[in-house]
């Protein structure tokens, strides 16, 4: 065979197997046997050995996967991947109806029922139809590359089919593995002395973190998808035209989904999927409910920080349970210091994973369910992640189960603690603390709060670890991570004097080369990743997005300014002249009363004004009170000084008011004005912010666009005036991906 006829041959074979994987992955209706697969796949493989120079980048052969990488970049996404809403009952599903009505009023709605796949959500990217790209969700705003990794799955076409493509174009859905392969991996992992994975879910998450791809292309990984995330130069007017459009593309999409006229006849075919379940090639845990229109989609929104034009049906009563005995109850001590009551059970298997212990929240949920120490107790996995008590088996109880106290000292460190009540949604809790800073449990989940995606994603450094460093005397604090060596972290055992566990070199450096990468983290993850009370992921952001630096943060007069206006209003309270709580003595007190509570006035709305441009929503007077207590402590004032020892420095705003990052957005400054409908300021806002852009409180020179609303008032006038660019919601979606 001289070199064209290779070609040709090559051409044929490759042509014939994506035909094939098209018929397996996609149409479920395989031609060949596997056996006759693997015979054209190995004489495809044959050829390109014979001719190397005539092998190309998208041939099936590639999908084996080539040699490992050191390390998984980060990714940001050109459209947020953002997560969804959940329903638990009816009741819930129908509160998203009304919303879609009131919002769409008189117009009639279509919705797209179909099954959500328990799987790890991914993106993939084409360019000119090929596959370029591949990211994992991470938080929404940007993942992990894993191009090497989905390049061996089989189902994901490394070339679209047909002969018009989308100059740039992002498939969106989920990775999953079915149970029977996970059963055979498990058998080879326990062979070799590794340990299984408990669930499809985590083979699935585990295989794609695998650095290696060859590892990656064993474990015979699938996909299945249900979004577009970007589409150059392509339009659709429905949900279901992007279905259509992936399968004809070569991608495989849900084998069951429907379309519905109501959300009572979504319902009904929710549940007819949970009856046909089996039919499936993966495991679900709900059903996705999504309207149809795609004018609609971009009408409805944002809510919060999840569309509004969908959510996720997970009902109650499709979880599974199971009954077993309460051993015991011990006590977790958190990153704040908070005791919380954990659920020592006799073990038991549910949905595929060993259950040995489960939240029991607090001691008011402990008195409310009237749980007992040898109680019959249900449990079940919400969400298939954290096991929970459900209830006791009250006709099972013995006589000798006992009701469970509340330590009076801390389990890890012999400190006193303190109850603190608080009040919430439902009524009064009180909280149970140890104020010891230095006990080793506090430091220990310090660490792996540091750690975890959401605040400073250090890979490889978990629970286990971070126990074992606290341990070990290596880490006091999270900033000692910076200063630990490979040699003697590699050293690390995770196990015992009597079944030592090594950490290994590998494992050590994967996880400083992370410590290193998190230095150019920006600010608000850095603050949220410092464990501070009361200071959440939305807390950070907002309080970034006005600060350029910890030590702005640290000296803010910003955060002097809320504490300030919550101890006015609450003085204005004490002295209001009509108060019937405290009312006045006489009227030479009422009169002064009145003389102060008018001050007050004047003062309180003088800083309510000079607040209201900063967007601080999310920042009330406890969090002021929290982050300032902590910078003015001893341990806020060593961090804030070791942190420029060790030269990071993360950013916030700059003195224009841009944030640090990189997207859609990127370098943009957006001020807003009016009411959008459909969609909060705050909910526009962290758009922009997601996409690396900016939000300014006033229009300047600086401004790059002005959204405007429904009753925009000066902000747009000034922005005619300085002839800066005006958009409304839909151009403003349509900037940010939502086509």
């Amino acid at each position: 065979m001289d070199k064209h006829e290779a070609a040709v041959a090559l051409r044929q074979l490759r042509a014939e197997i994506e035909r094939h994987n098209y018929l397996y992955y996609v149409e479920a209706r395989p031609a060949i046997s596997d056996r006759e697969y693997d015979i054209i796949y190995s004489r495809l493989q044959e050829l390109e050995q014979l001719f190397p120079d005539l092998a190309m980048p998208d041939s099936p052969t590639a999908r084996v996967g080539g040699q490992p990488i050191e390390g998984f970049r980060h990714i940001r996404h050109s459209v947020p991947m953002l997560s969804l809403e959940k329903a638990e009952n009816q009741t819930d599903l129908a509160l998203f109806e009304t919303r879609i009505r009131k919002d769409l009023p008189d117009q009639d709605i279509e919705y797209i029922v179909e099954p959500k796949v328990d799987g790890v959500s991914i993106g993939a990217h084409y360019r000119g139809g090929s596959l370029v790209l591949g990211v994992t969700r991470g938080d929404g705003a940007a993942g992990d590359d894993i191009t090497a990794n989905i390049k061996t799955i089989r189902g994901i076409p490394l070339r679209m089919r047909g002969s018009c493509f989308p100059n740039a174009f992002e498939a969106r859905g989920e990775a999953y593995m079915r149970e029977e392969d996970r059963l055979e991996i498990n058998r080879e992992l326990e062979k070799n002395g590794e340990k299984p994975f408990p669930n499809t879910r985590n083979a699935t998450a585990g295989s794609l973190k695998q650095l290696d791809p060859r590892i990656v292309s064993k474990r015979r990984l699938r996909a299945v998808f249900y979004g577009i995330g970007l589409a150059e130069d392509v339009q659709f007017a429905t949900h279901e035209e992007q279905l259509e459009y992936l399968k004809s593309s070569g991608f495989p999409i849900p084998a069951i989904w429907w379309r519905c006229k109501t959300i009572a006849e979504a319902l009904e075919r929710a549940e007819e999927l949970k009856q046909r379940e089996n039919e499936l090639p993966y495991e679900i845990d709900g059903v996705v409910i999504k309207v149809n229109s795609i004018e609609q989609t971009l009408k409805l929104g944002l809510k919060s920080k999840a569309p509004a034009s969908a959510i996720a049906y997970k009902p109650r009563h499709w979880l599974k349970q199971s009954e077993t005995i309460l051993k015991g109850i011990s006590i977790q001590v958190g990153r704040t210091g908070v005791l919380t009551p954990v659920a020592e059970l006799e073990p038991v298997f549910l949905d595929g994973t060993r259950i040995a212990r489960a939240t029991l929240h607090n001691v008011e949920e402990i008195q409310r369910k009237d749980i007992r120490i040898g109680d019959s107790v249900i449990i079940e996995r919400a969400g298939k992640v954290i096991p929970a008590v459900i209830r006791v088996i009250q006709e099972k109880r013995q006589p000798g189960a006992r009701p469970f106290e509340m330590p009076e000292r801390c389990p890890v460190c012999n400190s006193t603690v303190i109850r603190r009540q608080t009040s919430t949604g439902s009524g009064e809790e009180t909280a149970v603390r140890c104020d010891n800073i230095q006990c080793p449990a506090q430091i220990t989940r310090r660490i792996e709060h540091f750690a975890q995606r959401s605040a400073l994603d250090i890979e490889g450094l978990g629970g286990a670890v971070a126990d074992k460093l606290v341990e070990s005397g290596l880490a006091n604090e999270p900033l000692d991570i910076f200063d630990i060596q490979l040699s003697r972290l590699a050293d690390l055992n995770l196990g015992d004097d009597k079944e030592p566990r090594i950490l290994g070199e590998k494992n050590a450096t994967k996880i400083l080369q992370a410590v290193e990468r998190c230095r150019s983290e920006s600010l608000d993850k850095w603050l949220y990743a410092l464990a501070i009370p009361d200071i959440g992921e939305a807390t950070s952001r907002q309080i970034s997005s006005c600060h350029r630096s910890m030590r702005d943060i640290a000296n803010s007069p910003i955060i002097g300014d809320i504490i300030t206006l919550d101890e006015k209003r609450i003085e204005m309270q004490r002295v209001n002249p009509a108060s019937r709580k405290n009312p006045p003595r006489d009227e030479d007190e009422r009169i002064h009363r009145k003389i102060r509570h008018e001050e007050l006035k004047k003062e309180v709305s003088e800083l309510e004004r000079k607040l209201a441009p900063l967007n601080l929503s999310e920042v009330g007077p406890v969090a002021a009170r929290s982050l300032d207590q902590f910078f003015k402590s001893d341990r806020g004032r060593i961090i804030t000084e070791r942190m420029s020892i060790l030269g990071i420095n993360p950013h916030g705003a700059d003195a224009a008011g841009n944030t640090s990052g990189s997207g859609l957005f990127d370098g943009k400054s957006f001020v807003l004005t009016g009411t959008l409908e459909g969609m909060t300021r705050e909910e526009a806002s962290d758009l922009i912010r997601s996409l690396g852009g900016n939000v300014m409180s006033g229009v300047s020179a600086k401004t790059n666009y002005v959204l405007a609303g429904i009753d925009a008032g000066s902000k747009l006038a000034k922005a005619k005036e300085l002839g800066i660019t005006v958009i409304d919601k839909k151009a403003f979606l349509e900037m940010a991906g939502y086509r």
